[in-house]
């Protein structure tokens, strides 16, 4: 194998596959990127930690093709220093040989024929997705997947078609993200995509083409970008009942500014309690009040105004919870929707024409003065 091509260009393919590839694992094979020089001129790079696999390509200079496996993160810092000139690589009995301006240098690397072939899917069943649409569905609800991996499939995003409309959902228990893009999709299986793959997609997505194909089997599911692939492996079990755990009645509403809630919020937050992060909310006409107190940091209030007319609602949030799903909003004004003090509150960004594509609901922290109430969370299997 002997291949050349521009030192950018290179750090950059090496940057994206690295993504994917484990710092610490007891097989060489896993650190390393396969390198693979084909006779039409095109240059594939290939990281994987078995969960998820990136696969890039650009073309190049190739003079001789080949493949190679090298240690990614020896290869990346080597060529992050090279100045920005034209690289040629080449093959040896070992690893491979870098030639850049004045300098020589020699990786060694493990068996090529050891690294993990890619999954093999049908990529008959696809459908595109505008990459813009994608950036946000991720954006507005991995993060309120779970950490807790007990319960493995809470922590991944479960994406599907209901109608025509493409709906990603998260829930930890105690929150639950579902945001949307109204369309005519075909009818597609249900996925549960790893919340670490889907971190991989959004950085791939900032310099995507502008849609993505999506296809799938019951073991992986593959985001097609063009001169990118991201195969990941799905999660087992099934997604929570998550739609009966969306409430019913919930005809009071307060509609408030969204940045002005947002900045009270990271205020009154800054003195609640470090386990449970509860912040007081108190809905009036025409204000919501915000309140929190910790024993040994001390305690803040503050209202902001609210168009809301009716009794006075009392409850207690995660100000942590509150402060995430406000930051994926990019509306002006968001609409908070309840029904009483024990029952989950719905928050919408509030949009300037339609219907709103994103729905936030969160459980609610017992008052003090509030007698103790079980099934606090969103939904369970």
């Amino acid at each position: 194998m002997k291949f050349s091509l521009v030192q950018s260009e290179l750090y950059r393919s090496l940057q994206l596959v690295a993504g994917v590839v484990p710092t610490k694992t007891a097989a060489q094979h896993l650190t390393s990127i396969l390198v693979e020089a084909t006779e039409n001129g095109e240059l594939r790079f290939t990281g994987t930690d078995l969960d998820a696999f990136l696969v890039t390509s650009l073309h190049a200079s190739v003079e001789q093709p080949g493949i190679a496996a090298i240690p990614a993160r020896r290869l990346l810092e080597v060529v992050r220093e090279l100045p920005g000139d034209v690289v040629e690589i080449s093959s040896t009995a070992s690893g491979i040989s870098i030639h850049c301006g004045n300098g020589r240098f020699r990786i060694v690397g493990p068996d090529p024929q050891e690294f993990p072939p890619l999954p093999e899917l049908n990529e008959e069943k696809i459908f595109a997705v505008s990459s813009s649409v994608l950036a946000r569905l991720v954006a507005q609800t991995a993060y309120a997947a779970s950490t807790d991996y007990t319960r493995p499939e809470q922590t991944a995003v479960f994406v599907h078609v209901v109608g025509g409309d493409l709906r990603f959902v998260a829930t930890n228990g105690h929150r639950l993200a579902m945001a949307f893009h109204a369309a005519d999709y075909p009818a597609w299986a249900d996925v549960l995509v790893p919340t670490k793959t889907l971190a991989v997609l959004q950085r791939l997505l900032s310099e995507a083409q502008e849609s993505v194909s999506i296809s799938a089997n019951k073991r992986y599911c593959l985001f097609n970008l063009g001169s990118t692939r991201l195969y990941t492996r799905l999660l087992d079990g099934p997604f929570p009942p998550y739609q009966q755990a969306i409430p019913s009645g919930c005809d009071s509403h307060a509609d408030l500014d969204r940045e002005v809630l947002a900045a009270a919020l990271r205020r009154v937050t800054v003195f609640s309690e470090s386990a449970t992060r509860m912040v007081k909310v108190t809905i009036d006409s025409g204000r919501l009040g915000l309140a929190a107190e910790a024993h040994d940091v001390g305690e803040a209030s503050e209202a902001v105004s609210a168009d809301y007319e009716g009794p006075q609602f009392r409850t207690g949030f995660n100000g942590g919870y509150l402060l995430d799903l406000l930051k994926t909003m990019t509306t002006d004004r968001v609409r908070i929707s309840f029904k009483e003090s024990g029952a989950a509150s719905i928050f919408e960004p509030t949009p300037l024409e339609g219907k709103p594509d994103l729905l936030c609901l969160v459980m609610p922290l017992r008052l003090q003065d509030e007698p103790a109430r079980g099934g606090e969370t969103v939904a369970a299997n």
